[in-house]
């Protein structure tokens, strides 16, 4: 699923699976539940256990951060180099920093 972490202005989410038509439904539900603190200004993407992702979880990653965009920055780490082509042909490197 989804583990995060809150340190001082840096919030960290860690995907545990792939992000596609089946698992996409928990993770809405998942993302939604978590507030943010007003002192956050950065949001990190850790994407090292996704090995795949649909066009289904792209959307989802884009619903969910666009509106997090006008107030924090968002970088995407640790993408596989399939996964990381998948977010720039769906021009996601043009939201988000991908590192």
């Amino acid at each position: 699923m989804i583990n995060y972490s809150i340190q001082a202005h840096e919030v960290t989410f860690e995907f545990k699976e792939d992000i596609n038509f089946e698992t996409v439904r928990q993770l809405e539900t998942k993302v939604r539940e978590i507030s943010l603190p007003e002192t956050v200004s950065h949001l990190i993407i850790n994407l090292q256990h996704v090995k795949f992702i649909d066009s289904t979880g792209v959307g989802f990653l884009i619903s969910w951060i666009h509106p997090l965009t006008s107030r924090h920055r968002v970088t995407v780490i640790n993408a596989s180099i399939p996964v990381k082509n998948i977010l720039q042909i769906c021009k996601l490197d043009s939201l988000v920093e991908i590192a």
